[in-house]
């Protein structure tokens, strides 16, 4: 609980369940770089 105190994002979805996706998404999203133009380009 100390932790989720000073958390600045909690997933919502449980580790081995989407967890790592979630947060990186999040992260992602931040920076700007989900699902924009060059996206699917490799």
């Amino acid at each position: 609980e100390e932790i989720k105190a000073i958390s600045h994002y909690i997933s919502h979805q449980r580790g081995g369940h989407g967890c790592a996706r979630d947060v990186i998404e999040q992260v992602m999203k931040i920076q700007g770089k989900w699902m924009n133009d060059g996206a699917l380009h490799w």
